[in-house]
């Protein structure tokens, strides 16, 4: 089970609802979209309920892990719509940046480029211009 934040409302929902909606409002903020989501949620007396929420390019929206995983739903209708609206914007697969190891080879790379370089002194010039000057 995980908690979806948003705005001032925590909302419990099941692992793949979590994923799911946080999917679609990637895909909604870029296509510069809002929709609003009836999502499967268990109520604070344990009952399920649906919440409405918007979603849109702003939204601020945040997954934490909840304690109550003995509670695991199975919504996989919810998911599967969710993700099929998401395929709508033609870009619909999350970008996973912290665990995509292609992106990982990137910022290796940009990392020794900025290794590279001396350091800048006081004055804001490097110690290799300063070397060209001598010369």
């Amino acid at each position: 089970m995980k908690h979806i934040r948003y705005d001032s409302t925590t909302i419990l929902v099941g692992d793949d609802v979590a994923d799911a909606v946080i999917e679609y409002a990637a895909a909604l903020a870029g296509g510069d979209r809002a929709d609003t989501v009836e999502v499967p949620a268990v109520a604070e007396d344990g009952t399920m309920t649906t919440t409405k929420v918007l979603i849109g390019p702003s939204s601020e929206i945040v997954i934490e892990d909840a304690d109550e995983d003995e509670l695991e739903l199975d919504d996989g209708d919810f998911v599967a719509r969710l993700r099929a609206a998401a395929k709508t914007f033609g870009h619909s697969e999350p970008i996973h940046a912290n665990s995509r190891d292609d992106l990982a080879d990137v910022a290796d790379s940009a990392a020794d480029a900025d290794g590279a370089h001396p350091a800048a002194d006081a004055d804001g010039a490097d110690a290799a211009d300063e070397d060209d000057a001598e010369r």
